[in-house]
């Protein structure tokens, strides 16, 4: 805090504020100060310019803080309280003086949450509910499809010109402990693969995929509030960086859980996701984005260090090492794989992918999902007719096409009581040549019901099936024959070391 001047320094102390202000603490950012001031905190922009951002004057800082106000109440607005100016009265300062004072600077108040509802903190004190991502994921794409496209912006300038800053920024830091070799094969993987996306990149421009984005989504940008994750924080200060491929911006948050050791978190949130928005065809440059996302997080940990010293100065280099190391790890392809989890209603498929999503690092594509996504499409159509379960199939082999296509392994989360739609299931594999695993849930009647009638009395499962599908779908159920299904008696643990084909 030596650097911050007077009228920042001021306000540890519990005088300069309007309220109750006991046990004051401050976190700082590279870009801000963040006062915890009793019930509310006080945020102020460091007077700072990295060229995508410039917030040296008071005007800029003004201006600026304005912006996040109203683009954050757009997620949270019971978050975002105000905006305020910091006076000058003699040698004190406060918020709001009166005629006479001398406005220094500007700042947002904001209400006050507990630092340890944070996501981050939650993941790290080990009591961070997976389904969160499920509420986050349905929020995201409901942002992004409300949002306004832009098909003017030079969104593959922007993202060439941001990704050569991230890489030189890097590169200017070798002697900091950074590994010379890591950051030039990050720049070689980029110059060969970008040429190969950009008519992609183009496409996703003309079909109005460039939107306003969050841009900074990430765990610590998110505050868990009566039992709901809530997005907070997002970019005010470019627009360069929030008009953005929707893609991209659910990338952070999946680069986000695999730099915190869980990919599982992260696979979760784009499956959802997807479910929502069935933008699969994105998916071709998620490993962009995430390499991409990979490099922010490596800059900003580089520009951090530029303000410590001793130890806390090597923390920031070695997070800046881990970050582009994990960015190098999206051009590396594993292998795909089909898997498909089949049963009546009620035999626990979709708890079974769940657990699959983050053994296989698959993205679960469910028939449920599916069918209501298209439902719009066909309002002809009853929700579970024989043609709508035709055209929803076709959808989900569809989506497992662009998923496989892209790189990723694939989980179908369906009945498949049809035998023509596990023909169709192993037609897709096999023209694909990828190895394909379908698990069979044989669970007994009685307890199938049992579930079915849960699942209608919390009516919290995205699936619709009650008792009468069920009774539908039993009267037609021929246990399959085919000899190169896995038949599984239970859902609580995912198969390992099988395989179909």
């Amino acid at each position: 805090m030596e650097s911050a001047p007077p009228h920042i320094r001021a306000f540890f102390d519990s005088q300069s504020y309007p309220h109750p202000a006991d046990n004051i603490e401050m976190i700082q950012t590279h870009i801000s100060w963040v006062f915890l001031a009793g019930d509310y905190a006080y945020k102020f922009k460091k007077p700072v310019n990295f060229g995508f951002l410039d917030f040296t004057t008071p005007e800029k800082r003004k201006l600026f803080c304005q912006r996040e106000l109203a683009l954050n109440r757009i997620f949270f607005p019971e978050l975002y309280l105000g905006m305020h100016s910091i006076c000058r009265n003699g040698d004190s300062y406060t918020l709001d003086g009166d005629g006479d004072s001398e406005i220094l600077d500007y700042c947002l108040k904001m209400k006050r949450f507990l630092q340890n509802d944070l996501l981050d903190r939650k993941l790290q004190a080990g009591t961070f509910n997976p389904s969160w991502m499920d509420a986050l994921a349905i929020e995201t794409a409901e942002f992004h499809r409300q949002s306004d496209s832009n098909s003017d912006i030079d969104v593959i300038g922007l993202l060439q010109a941001h990704i050569e800053t991230n890489l030189e920024v890097a590169s200017r830091h070798l002697d900091d402990g950074l590994n010379a070799e890591t950051i030039s094969q990050l720049s070689s993987h980029y110059e060969q693969v970008l040429p190969d996306l950009i008519p992609l990149l183009q496409r996703r421009q003309q079909a109005g995929f460039i939107r306003h984005c969050h841009g900074d989504l990430h765990l610590k940008n998110i505050a868990l509030v009566e039992d709901r994750p809530r997005l907070f924080d997002c970019i005010e200060f470019n627009d360069d960086f929030s008009t953005i491929d929707t893609m991209n911006d659910v990338a952070f948050l999946i680069m986000d859980c695999d730099a915190r050791k869980r990919p599982d978190l992260g696979l979760r949130f784009l499956s959802r996701y997807l479910d929502h928005s069935g933008d699969y065809a994105g998916l071709m440059l998620l490993p962009l984005y995430l390499f991409y996302r990979a490099t922010v997080r490596g800059k900003v940990a580089c520009l951090m260090a530029d303000e410590l010293t001793g130890e806390a100065r090597a923390a920031q280099f070695l997070e800046a090492s881990i970050y582009f190391e994990l960015a190098l790890s999206y051009w590396q392809r594993r292998p795909a794989s089909l898997f498909a989890i089949g049963g009546l209603s009620g035999s626990g498929k979709s708890h079974l992918a769940l657990l699959g999503c983050g053994a296989e690092r698959a993205i679960i594509i469910r028939s449920d999902a599916t069918r209501k996504r298209i439902a719009p499409l066909h309002p002809q159509l009853a929700l579970y007719s024989k043609q709508m379960h035709i055209i929803t199939y076709a959808a989900m082999f569809d989506a497992a096409r662009s998923t496989l296509d892209a790189g990723f392994s694939v989980i179908l989360d369906a009945t498949f009581i049809h035998p023509d739609s596990r023909k169709q299931l192993k037609a897709v594999a096999d023209k694909m040549r990828i190895p394909l695993h379908l698990f069979w849930l044989d669970i007994d009647e009685s307890l199938l019901r049992e579930r079915v009638n849960a699942r209608q009395l919390t009516a919290t499962d995205i699936s619709d099936a009650d008792t009468h599908v069920l009774n539908l779908q039993l009267e037609e159920y021929e246990r399959p024959s085919e000899a190169w299904l896995i038949f599984l008696n239970s859902s609580n643990s995912w198969p390992s070391g099988t395989g179909c084909n």
